[in-house]
């Protein structure tokens, strides 16, 4: 059976958090907060028990959910992918018109500025073909009206696409950074970066205080009891091999 590195796992997701916070954005860097990832932890091995991909709808705070399918089971899953595929959506997020979108809420909630508190956790599923991954925060991001204040612009030159990689290959859209190391279109480099035999999917979702804002690379709603759903998916053949990113 295979067996994830918790603790690994939880630091590469709050470096890569981090990065983009503090580096590509100037804002506050987020600390982990062993309770609140004691909450992701539980609920990721719920998801992974029961093979669903639902939110939890935990009061006070913000969710961003992630899952992997492999057609070969998964050996290790780099903490910094998760955190790169929610915060791709910034390709989406109009500066000019803040606020809430059903395709940007993942980014959103990983660089609100009053978000400063992470708790993270991953699951296998009991054949290893599945992994899922739950991002809790605190306080929770994306609350309507506050876009224009606590999504912070980019005060860096870095290139804001992001790159993903699985069996050695990367499925890339321009060229991203990676925790301080840089990944051109075409290969990817990421310290600890996940290789997966067979074929992957990826599926990431976010809530906010209880409220759901699923969906796939997109966004995360903290008020009014909204709920806000989008699925999308994305399929990567390599060597043969099919690899598939689902955010929802």
């Amino acid at each position: 059976m295979s067996v994830i590195n918790l603790a690994s796992f939880q630091q590469e997701a709050l470096l890569q958090h981090n990065y983009y916070r503090q580096q590509l954005h100037c804002t506050g860097a987020m600390v982990l907060n062993a309770s609140i990832s004691t909450t992701a932890q539980n609920y990721a091995q719920y998801l992974a028990a029961n093979n669903i991909f639902n939110h939890s709808q935990t009061p006070g705070l913000g969710e961003n959910l992630w899952m992997e399918s492999s057609s070969a089971a998964l050996t290790s899953v780099n903490g910094s992918v998760p955190t790169i595929a929610w915060y791709s959506e910034i390709s989406s997020y109009n500066y000019s018109n803040p606020g809430f979108s059903s395709a940007t809420g993942h980014f959103t909630q990983v660089v609100w500025s009053d978000s400063v508190q992470l708790g993270i956790g991953i699951a296998l599923t009991s054949n290893n073909l599945a992994a899922y991954v739950v991002a809790n925060y605190y306080p929770p991001g994306n609350y309507l009206g506050q876009f224009a204040t606590k999504v912070p612009s980019l005060c860096t030159t870095t290139t804001t696409s992001v790159t993903t990689t699985s069996a050695g290959t990367t499925a890339s859209v321009g060229s991203s950074t990676i925790a301080g190391t840089t990944t051109n279109a075409g290969s990817t480099t990421s310290a600890g970066t996940t290789t997966n035999a067979g074929s992957t999917t990826s599926v990431g979702a976010s809530t906010n205080g209880g409220t759901t804002v699923s969906f796939s690379a997109s966004n995360n709603t903290a008020v009014s009891p909204s709920y806000h759903h989008y699925y999308s998916l994305v399929t990567v053949i390599t060597l043969g091999t099919q690899f598939y990113q689902i955010f929802y």
